[in-house]
């Protein structure tokens, strides 16, 4: 596997929990950040109604089966407190995805991060159209037809053996909080030899890394054993099980990781990590705690459109054990 966040996956294996009754209220946001107008509503769309609390299980109560031919259609359930996301910033959501043939919940994925960033949303354009118009405590509806929710694939593909193409899907989102929008560094300071700093507290919680924000990053791979381990030494093309969390080198915002007690499983084999995560992995012994600062290079440059695609890369890494 990647070493990465799915935003979400093609076969729509994601969806949230959503919030209480719905109003029919539309919202006074009527154009994105960029002053694009926001999808249009329609019958579809309109006709949707949700009973539910926050946190809790939510139904879908209009009238099924919903029609939506080659549309995709959005609906504002209840207005917003917040502006409109900028561009580029994070925000958090509950979202649920029902059959909109027969109106039972096709999963429930609770907050998730969406980037509002077209470059997040390839094959998932009906998300981006929520995304893009969203707000904090604004609660929508999308609308749009199986066969582009799954990128036009054979719905029994995806284990919908009751759908067909035609059919819809109803999307509904939300958006609970939003991260704040970063402001850019006028210039970056020189580097300081300590940071990153790691507190690795008691060893069977997740440590802790500070780096402030605007500091020079290293230009090349960095790898530091924090504490060495007595097992046998990872090699390549091994599955191992791992603890790792990661920061975002300015400023040290978390962004992903894992600390449990068996830790999960990564593979050393070339192509399966990016390739700084590999390196530090490679050659330490198990048991050691390493930490790793990788340039964009050995990162996510070479991804496109990746949110992490300029960032370099914190890690604080536990090798647990070898997978026999």
């Amino acid at each position: 596997m990647k070493l990465s966040r799915l935003l979400l996956p093609t076969a729509i294996v994601g969806a949230l929990l959503l919030t209480g009754c719905t109003t029919g209220s539309t919202t006074t946001i009527t154009k994105d950040a960029t002053g694009e107008s926001c999808a249009p509503a329609g019958a579809a769309s309109k006709s949707i109604k949700v009973t539910g609390d926050v946190g809790g299980e939510i139904k879908l109560t209009s009238k099924t089966p919903i029609e939506i031919g080659d549309k995709t259609e959005r609906t504002v359930l209840k207005e917003g407190k917040g502006e409109v996301f900028a561009e580029g910033q994070v925000a958090t959501a509950n979202y649920t995805i029902f059959s909109g043939k027969t109106g039972e919940v096709v999963n429930i994925a609770p907050d998730m991060k969406f980037p509002n960033d077209p470059a997040q949303f390839v094959d998932a354009e009906w998300a981006y159209d929520a995304v893009r118009c969203g707000a904090v405590g604004q609660r929508t509806a999308i609308v749009t037809s199986v066969g582009k929710a799954l990128g036009d694939v054979d719905p029994a593909e995806r284990g919908f053996t009751d759908l067909k193409k035609t059919d819809a899907f109803v999307f509904v989102f939300d958006f609970t909080e939003a991260d704040e929008v970063a402001e850019p560094c006028e210039k970056l300071e020189p580097r300081d030899e300590k940071f990153p700093e790691v507190d690795l507290g008691d060893g069977k919680s997740e440590p802790t890394i500070t780096i402030p924000k605007c500091m020079e990053p290293p230009a090349e791979l960095e790898v530091k054993v924090l504490e060495e381990g007595d097992g046998p030494v990872v090699a390549g093309d091994e599955k191992i099980m791992t603890n790792y969390v990661g920061v975002k080198w300015n400023g040290g915002e978390r962004f992903d990781g894992n600390w449990s007690e068996t830790g999960i499983e990564f593979s050393t084999a070339e192509g399966a990590l990016i390739q700084g995560f590999t390196q530090a992995m490679v050659g330490q012994k198990i048991g050691s705690t390493v930490l790793v600062t990788i340039p964009p290079e050995l990162g996510y440059g070479g991804s496109a459109g990746h949110e992490l695609q300029n960032d370099t890369l914190t890690f604080v890494l536990q090798l647990v054990s070898k997978v026999e």
